[in-house]
């Protein structure tokens, strides 16, 4: 019913206005004393109502051709203002091709002139490039060929200088070769009386080193008819004392024992008797050979 109202307003409101007369119509208009004779009244009565509804049908009829007439001029007029602003639009776009179009042209035009441009210049840049590397290159050439010469005259000149040095070299190289052959002679024998000398040192600290473990030794009982023996490995320190489980037997006499009584005396006989300085180096890894016999 809305939808109604709201695509026809003026139908509905002329219907709504000519019901409102029929009714007041009806009301003042008609006469009730007319009621009274039987017969006519209820004649008019039906003539008035049949006319009425007739000419209501016929102003519905009118009001609704009238507004078909003024849809149909809307939708035309619309269709016109459509129209118009449909060509308005490809004028437009149109126009807005044929400028681009223009633009574009003149850029390409812009472009190719720039790019000429552009060639022109490399193509100069290129000619003067050439025209110096020309240049330099007989620079270079002329420069390289003084320096040859120059080169080859200071070549001829260190030539000499250096045969009269390598004269001079070898003669020297003959001198020192016969001092240090000479030097060399005397520290061999140096190094060698060094060597005996720190060898019988060696010798008398081991001999005294083992005569100090073999007075804290327990030695046990010998197994018959077998030799026991054992190697044992001490590791010392400066002034003699023992590296904590620096003690180690390298090689068992197969007697638990007795390699044990080896240990326990090199712990006991601590610090042990060794040299200072240099010759220390020999005794901090000391390997000992023990025996009960020897």
């Amino acid at each position: 019913m809305l939808s109604v109202i709201k695509r026809n307003p003026v139908s509905v409101v002329l219907a709504i206005l000519l019901h409102i007369l029929i009714v007041v119509f009806l009301i003042y208009g008609f006469d009730w004393s007319k009621l009274r004779k039987p017969a006519s009244p209820k004649a008019n009565v039906v003539q008035a109502h049949t006319v009425d509804a007739k000419q209501l049908d016929q102003a519905k009829e009118k009001e609704k051709a009238a507004e078909r007439k003024k849809q149909k001029q809307r939708e035309e007029a619309l269709q016109r203002k459509q129209a118009e602003e449909k060509k308005r639009q490809q004028q437009l776009e149109q126009k807005r091709i044929a400028k681009e179009k223009a633009e574009q042209k003149q850029l390409e035009v812009e472009r190719k002139r720039q790019a000429q441009l552009k060639k022109e210049q490399e193509a100069k840049k290129k000619a003067e490039a050439k025209r110096l590397a020309e240049q330099e290159a007989k620079r270079k050439a002329e420069a390289k060929r003084k320096a040859e010469a120059e080169a080859k005259r200071k070549a001829e000149l260190e030539r000499k200088r250096k045969a009269e040095l390598e004269a001079k070299r070898k003669a020297e190289a003959r001198r020192k070769a016969e001092a240090a052959a000479q030097a060399e002679r005397e520290r061999a024998l140096q190094e060698q009386l060094a060597a005996e000398q720190n060898s019988r040192e060696i010798d008398r600290y081991v001999a005294v080193i083992k005569q100090q473990i073999e007075r804290n030794w327990l030695k046990p009982g010998q197994a018959a008819g077998k030799e026991l023996s054992c190697v044992v490995q001490v590791r010392l320190i400066p002034g003699g004392d023992v590296v904590p489980g620096g003690v180690s037997i390298i090689r068992s006499s197969g007697n638990p024992a007795f390699d044990r009584s080896v240990e326990t005396a090199v712990y006991k006989a601590a610090p042990l008797q060794v040299p200072s300085g240099p010759l220390f180096e020999s005794f901090r890894t000391l390997r000992l050979n023990f025996k009960p016999s020897g």
